[in-house]
């Protein structure tokens, strides 16, 4: 039985997504230095490029808060107040003009919140990774595990909790899949989360070294043992991963993901104010 698989994959398609929200994002930043310069509509124009590329940033920021993404989206945020400057003194007394300001200091108060917060945005990142990485390989693991300890004549009742670890991991992957799943930050998927894992984590543990009170007993057959081992290994990875402690952060975690959401669904509104207002200039 071979000790330990890995699959990398998930590794390999956030890692493409965020390559190709990284293009895009430098190919309308590009547009906004193709803005005209030194009138009125130079600050139109920018705050439209910035209503397309600040949505791109924050899903970047939501994908890993790394560094590079939260200069990036800092970074828009100061062209962002400065472009609303102008437009406050250009167009004080015009209705959609006021509307636009507003939506503009929410975005920005967003980003204030996002930036606060990218500690905790990039442990989740490394969470996500850390399940998505190992849970294949465990499973694949345990479901060896199954078949060995059937051919050797094992007690039922042992191969069950074997068999029911393939579920239980999967409960897992399912729980945190969930948690994030359209951008939604959910509290009992979050608490699904952490009950599984510790289940998980205290049924590997009792098969290692026996538990009466689990009605599991210890193995002790070298080859399932190094199954265990292995599979103990990449779980400590995910234990290490969540010592982000998601219950102490839930409200952190609560308001980020609503400001994630609220910047995007403010700049649909302020793409479509600035043309109104472009085509009322005219």
């Amino acid at each position: 039985m071979y000790n330990k698989i890995r699959h990398k994959k998930a590794d390999y398609s956030l890692l493409s997504f965020r390559w190709m929200s990284m293009i895009g994002a430098v190919m309308i930043a590009s547009m906004l230095s193709a803005c005209s310069l030194g009138t009125d509509q130079k600050s139109l124009c920018d705050l439209k490029v910035l209503s397309l590329l600040i949505p791109k940033q924050t899903e970047q920021v939501m994908a890993s808060g790394s560094i590079e993404t939260i200069k990036a989206l800092e970074n828009s945020q100061t062209k962002l107040k400065d472009a609303l400057a102008v437009i406050q003194k250009d167009y004080s007394n015009d209705k959609e003009a006021n509307q636009i300001l507003q939506d503009g200091q929410e975005i920005s108060a967003n980003i204030d919140i996002l930036v606060k917060n990218s500690k905790q945005i990039n442990h989740l990142y490394d969470l996500r990774i850390a399940t998505m990485d190992v849970i294949p390989g465990i499973q694949a693991e345990y479901n060896l595990m199954v078949d060995q300890m059937a051919r050797d004549n094992y007690p039922s009742t042992q191969v069950v909790v074997a068999k029911n670890q393939v579920f239980i991991a999967e409960r897992i992957l399912r729980s945190l899949t969930n948690m994030m799943e359209n951008d939604e930050f959910s509290r009992s998927s979050m608490e699904d989360f952490e009950a599984d894992l510790e289940t998980f984590n205290a049924y590997l543990k009792a098969q290692l070294e026996g538990n009466a009170e689990l009605g599991v007993n210890k193995i002790t057959a070298k080859e399932l043992r190094d199954s265990l081992l292995a599979i103990q290994q990449d779980t400590d990875e995910v234990l290490k991963a969540a010592t982000i402690d998601l219950q102490k952060n839930r409200d952190s975690l609560m308001r980020v993901f609503l400001a994630s959401q609220d910047n995007i669904s403010k700049s649909e509104d302020l793409f479509t104010r600035i043309n109104r207002l472009e085509m009322n200039s005219h």
